[in-house]
């Protein structure tokens, strides 16, 4: 692609991130308890995945198509954005987030655009592990990807690595992990609650290809789905991002929530 084509690209990209972070502020503002931060986070990602690479579907079996799973599922109103963004969800459906007839607090697959259920955390790697294995018996791993996207500090949880050994012992390489490296999780900092080490060393330990990238720049972010698809071997992408990405008091502080009278404070 031409170096004038990939700006307008781009540009695209950053719109659609703009509209999408208006609509995570929105749910914040309706639903006090809405984890923002996160959600911000993380956005930038799943935009590069639903509008920059997309998701492909060859047929009608799950083994046909390609999958996402939000493994860090509090941070649902992000894919809730993006989805109504693409016309999955309907607009007026985000002021309900957390309603009892509205939108869950985390990933539901009866919500139109949802794959996977999601909430537990440490779970959605073991998901997507299953999925690869069953896009190989039928003979369709080399046409599609399972991406799996997981917080940094989940990466706490011990079937996390189990699930990560068994995808490489079985060179399950539809499967993409993305790791939304935002330095937080629920007790404080990463680092503060449990060393992580060298995250690099520990995937490559394993077996897996490694690609660290700005997971706010969509140029890098790009760069490494398209070699993700031809590793060979299963990939994991470090996205190194801010908590908060795009409203200054929350990347500041790394906090999760927002109060109603910070709805129009964002940095972009």
């Amino acid at each position: 692609m031409g170096g004038d084509a990939l700006g307008i690209r781009l540009e695209r990209l950053h719109e659609i991130a703009r509209r999408a972070r208006r609509r995570v502020v929105r749910m914040g503002v309706v639903e006090r308890s809405v984890h923002v931060g996160a959600s911000l986070s993380v956005l930038d990602i799943l935009v590069a995945i639903y509008f920059g690479r997309g998701l492909r579907r060859s047929g009608e079996k799950p083994t046909e198509r390609d999958w996402l799973i939000l493994s860090k599922g509090h941070a649902v109103p992000a894919l809730y954005a993006v989805l109504a963004e693409a016309g999955v969800i309907p607009e007026e459906k985000l002021e309900k987030i957390r309603a009892i007839d509205g939108l869950e607090g985390h990933p539901d697959f009866t919500t139109s655009g949802v794959d996977v259920s999601t909430g537990s955390l440490g779970q959605g790697l073991s998901i997507a592990a299953g999925i690869a294995y069953a896009m190989r018996l039928a003979g369709t791993e080399d046409r599609h990807r399972v991406y799996v996207i997981l917080g940094d500090g989940e990466l706490d949880e011990g079937q996390v690595w189990e699930a990560a050994a068994t995808v490489s012992h079985l060179g399950l390489r539809s499967v993409v992990a993305i790791v939304d490296v935002n330095g937080f999780q629920l007790d404080g900092p990463v680092e503060a609650v449990k060393t992580k080490g060298d995250l690099a060393a520990r995937w490559r330990s394993l077996g897996w290809s490694v690609i660290e990238v700005d997971g706010h720049d969509y140029e890098m972010l790009l760069e490494a789905l398209r070699a993700a698809d031809v590793a060979g071997r299963p990939t994991v992408v470090l996205a190194y991002t801010r908590r908060g990405k795009g409203l200054g008091f929350l990347e500041a502080s790394g906090g999760q929530h927002i109060d109603p009278k910070h709805a129009g404070s964002f940095t972009e």
